[in-house]
């Protein structure tokens, strides 16, 4: 599946969504190099609701699987990143999206030690954090027409019907699959649960009386 706008505002450079996209390959090589990295600081349920490495609520935010892992997490970045950064601007913006990945990685901590009664498989992948943007750009722009290109053909739906649809098909996994199955769903119900929240509070505090384009 690969997503493109049909409408594109980007007033200004999005620095910080490039620099996570840079930092986000520079350390996947880095993995390639020395593959302990993926064990020293991918996040693991138990460990943290223990409190124990507590870093891997950041760490595991930035290390990936393998190519596809990084290559779709990274496209969603560019695709939804540089106009929800241009909105709530670069300071905002990074705290908005690590916050977002720490709260979705949290929230998998708790479901698969406390719901799931597992907890000791590891979880490494920016999507919680990038859920939390998918979230933001959907409420910052919910009538952008987006572009879904599927095995089947060409779909154009709102920016809102898309998220909204994308976050229910993630908690039924969530629901039935838990932290198994090789993704964790939790995560990203998680991050954008987080992202829903963190942008309303945003929409009333820091963006209010800022105009915001269609």
């Amino acid at each position: 599946m690969v997503i493109t706008e049909e409408y594109e505002y980007v007033p200004t450079t999005p620095w910080v969504t490039y620099i996570l996209i840079g930092l986000n390959v520079i350390i996947f090589f880095m993995e390639l190099l020395d593959p302990q990295i993926v064990y020293r600081y991918s996040l693991i349920p138990v460990f943290v609701l223990q409190g124990q490495a507590l870093y891997t609520l950041v760490t595991h935010m930035f290390l990936h699987a393998d190519f596809i892992h990084i290559f779709s997490n990274m496209y969603a970045l560019w695709v939804f990143g540089d106009d929800c950064e241009s909105v709530f601007g670069r300071k905002t913006f990074i705290i908005f999206y690590l916050v977002c990945g720490v709260f979705a990685g949290l929230f998998h901590s708790y479901f698969s030690v406390y719901v799931f009664r597992g907890g000791d498989i590891p979880c490494l992948g920016a999507s919680g954090a990038i859920f939390g943007v998918i979230a933001a750009y959907a409420f910052l722009f919910p009538r952008r027409p987006l572009r879904i290109w599927a095995y089947y053909g060409v779909i154009r739906v709102k920016a809102l019907t898309f998220a909204l649809f994308y976050a229910l098909v993630e908690t039924l996994y969530a629901i039935f699959l838990g932290p198994y199955g090789g993704i964790a769903h939790t995560a990203h119900v998680g991050g954008f649960t987080t992202g829903v929240i963190m942008t309303f509070i945003l929409k009333f505090t820091v963006l209010r009386g800022k105009e915001i384009p269609p």
